[in-house]
């Protein structure tokens, strides 16, 4: 047997054996120079992240804004598609269409947001410097005439209003105004990053707009690029699970919005019955905050209480109780209504993954860290489960699922019939 014959029969085995090889050494190369020149790789990938941020923002806000392009996509077709004779120029017309309302909602909303928000934080800031040691003076005086009689007690209240309204005093007087000028050239000094910062967010709209509108080209492209990677069943197993992970991320940052609105409006509604000041900014501060599960709600409380404390102590008192109210009627009617137990998480785990993915990417990590445990959490579940069944331990699945998964009940069904209301099977 000469060379070329042995190439083509024996030589086949072997072609497998030294691709894995080849490709087993150029990982080991590749993670040994990631590990001895890390903070080279890590500069490299600053700088492409910082060149490619853009995209990622457009692709951010593609992905939010997706759900209401699709919810207008629908109503546009719906109407223009009878008076349009050319059926792909009408949905190509209501595409387009939905993708510019979806834009300029946002916009009118961030822009209401903004105008609402800003004078408040003005007013605020110019009237907490101005009023700020008088209500030093007053908080003094009602926390003596609490603890009238007790002069250990006077003794501390006295010192430290001294020393606060010393410091604010020393603060205005002596270091506010004299650095001025180096404030001020403190923020020229920045202008270049805040002018970069919205450039990437213009560029980034633009990108989003160009997504939004070839959505489905997109999607068309996703499929053929796993059709040609896997086949069979690895195809739907990989489709499937990408359609999960959409419907995850969609269901809990959706339904996260709409609590947190709900939660600022109803802040809103109670702060101006109970007659504080700056509703607007407090219910903003404690809707937006409201985002983030479990730590979102103290961490807009606290500021919020403080800013009431130095207007009037009693309404302060008033603001946390009805804080600590709602946020029990939020957490075990309002927000599991609204995600319907999509997220299939237990309380335990939620708080965990908050924990994990906040220490670990901080507020990004806060926003994102429950679906993407819940994915984690699914993908593992799954194997499990493939493994139990591979071994012919289905009885464990099934008594598991009939335990602490049971089916839901089926709802009735009511229609009339002969002019009264009965019960459809």
């Amino acid at each position: 047997m000469n060379f070329k014959e042995y190439r083509e029969t024996e030589g086949k085995k072997y072609i497998p054996v030294l691709v894995a090889a080849f490709t087993l050494f150029v990982v080991c190369i590749l993670f040994f120079f990631a590990v001895f020149r890390f903070s080279a790789v890590r500069t490299g990938f600053m700088t492409i992240m910082n060149i490619l941020m853009p995209f990622f923002y457009g692709a951010i806000f593609a992905y939010l804004l997706r759900p209401m392009c699709k919810y207008f996509d629908r109503n546009f077709k719906k109407r223009l598609r009878p008076h349009i004779q050319n059926q792909h120029r009408a949905d190509m017309l209501s595409n387009v269409l939905s993708v510019a309302l979806s834009i300029l909602l946002v916009i009118a909303a961030v822009f209401a947001l903004v105008t609402l928000t800003m004078q408040s934080v003005v007013n605020s800031i110019l009237n907490l410097v101005h009023t700020l040691p008088m209500e030093v003076k007053e908080i003094t005086i009602w926390l003596e005439g609490i603890f009238a009689g007790n002069d250990v007690v006077l003794n501390y209240i006295h010192t430290i209003a001294a020393t606060v309204t010393s410091e604010v005093e020393s603060f205005l007087g002596n270091h506010l105004i004299p650095n001025l000028q180096g404030l001020i050239g403190g923020v020229s000094a920045g202008a270049m990053t805040v002018i970069t910062q919205f450039l990437n967010l213009f560029i980034g709209l633009i990108v989003a707009i160009y997504l939004l509108v070839s959505r489905s080209k997109w999607r068309a492209q996703l499929k053929m690029v796993v059709s040609s990677i896997f086949k069979g069943r690895g195809y739907t197993a990989v489709i499937d699970e990408l359609r999960f992970i959409d419907r995850t991320f969609t269901d809990y940052i959706s339904g996260r919005i709409l609590d947190s609105v709900i939660v600022g409006v109803i802040v809103y509604v109670a702060c101006l019955l109970m007659g504080i000041q700056d509703a607007a900014l407090i219910a903003v501060v404690n809707g937006l905050t409201n985002i983030i599960p479990y730590f979102g709600p103290y961490i807009g409380a606290i500021p919020s209480a403080i800013l009431i404390f130095m207007d009037d102590p009693i309404k302060c008192i008033w603001f946390i109780v009805f804080i600590l109210i709602l946020q029990q009627i939020d957490g075990n009617i309002i927000c599991p209504k609204i995600l319907s137990d999509k997220v299939g998480l237990s309380s335990f785990w939620v708080l965990f993954s908050t924990l994990l993915f906040g220490g670990l990417f901080g507020f990004v990590g806060l926003l994102v860290g429950v679906p993407v445990f819940v994915i984690i959490y699914d993908l593992i579940k799954k194997l499990i489960y493939w493994v139990l069944r591979k071994r012919g331990k289905e009885n464990l699945i099934e008594e598991y699922e009939s335990t602490y998964h049971p089916p839901e009940k089926p709802k009735k069904k009511y229609f009339l019939q002969g002019g009264g209301r009965k019960k459809g099977e």
